[in-house]
């Protein structure tokens, strides 16, 4: 399961404080010479290429920079303290007061959290000036899913055989619906282009639309550009229908801002027809016809990009 809320604390060093040391000269003159406090460290939050979700937050959710050390005699300068980075995957929202303040996607993103205090000022500098102290910030941590296609639709919907078909994975399938239970990606290729694939659990229905279903997972579609809805042709329902209710009832501005293929699954070939919606009907297990769909997919994602 993955795990794509947290919240965490976050707290930069304190800036050391600057010396007020005195030197004797010489019998009759003494001289100020306390050096500089130094630098507290920041709080820095940047991607790794090595976490899939937030699970790595689930034992340590505190975060504490260290303090600048105090600056001593001589006019010799405290040390600064060391930054602390705190990794996240790539596609993850931070929320402070429910107000996104960083976006962070793709690999060497960060964001400077919390500053580290100034260091004070010695009385060397004739000018004593008093450290700054710490920033602290609780924030939420939302992680988003980075991917260009989503595929969905109801329960043993071919779901997950598309997704293995489009990608080369080998994921788990099986007859009887729900055999996915959480968000798998993977890379897709046609020709010189490439394109990352969501495959999603199956929808939940809403008995009641007044009550929401929890199809939480919809949540990582919010990066993807293009919504690949499946409907089993063997099915009387309009599944279509179904679906897009429950996207809409989940966030309406979900389908107002993807573009949307609406594929007929467990057919033997594939074909453009038009009803109130292009609707294109597809054998998982011809080849020639995932190729087909490979390329209208990269022709829909260069569309969105203009």
């Amino acid at each position: 399961m993955i795990i794509d809320k947290v919240t965490i604390y976050l707290r930069s060093g304190k800036g050391g404080e600057g010396s007020l040391a005195s030197t004797k000269m010489s019998s009759r003159k003494m001289i100020d010479s306390g050096g500089d406090g130094g630098k507290g460290g920041n709080v820095i939050l940047k991607v790794s290429l090595h976490l899939y979700d937030l699970s790595k937050f689930k034992g340590n959710k505190k975060f504490i920079a260290s303090s600048g050390d105090s600056g001593r005699s001589r006019k010799q300068s405290g040390r600064d303290g060391k930054d602390l980075i705190v990794n996240v995957p790539s596609g993850t929202r931070v929320l402070e007061n429910g107000k996104v303040i960083a976006d962070l996607i793709g690999e060497g993103s960060e964001f400077l959290a919390c500053r580290g205090g100034r260091g004070g000022r010695g009385n060397s500098k004739h000018a004593p000036i008093p450290a700054e102290g710490s920033q602290e910030k609780e924030v939420n941590l939302d992680y988003r899913i980075p991917n260009d296609v989503a595929v969905l639709g109801l329960g043993n919907s071919g779901k997950t055989s598309l997704f293995n078909a489009l990608t080369g994975q080998s994921r788990k399938v099986a007859e009887y619906a729900f055999t996915t239970t959480s968000c798998f990606w993977a890379n897709s290729d046609c020709g010189f282009e490439r394109f990352v694939i969501l495959d999603t659990p199956p929808f939940k229905k809403s008995k009641d639309f007044q009550r929401l279903a929890e199809n939480v997972f919809l949540r990582h579609i919010f990066r993807s550009k293009i919504l690949l809805l499946l409907k089993d042709e063997t099915s009387k329902q309009d599944d279509f229908l179904s679906l897009e209710k429950e996207i809409a009832g989940f966030d309406e501005s979900l389908l107002k801002t993807k573009k949307i293929f609406y594929l007929l699954t467990k057919v033997d070939t594939i074909d453009n027809k038009k009803t109130r919606k292009e609707v294109l009907k597809i054998s998982i297990n011809n080849s020639e016809a995932i190729e087909k769909l490979k390329k209208k997919i990269v022709k829909g994602l260069k569309k969105t990009e203009l």
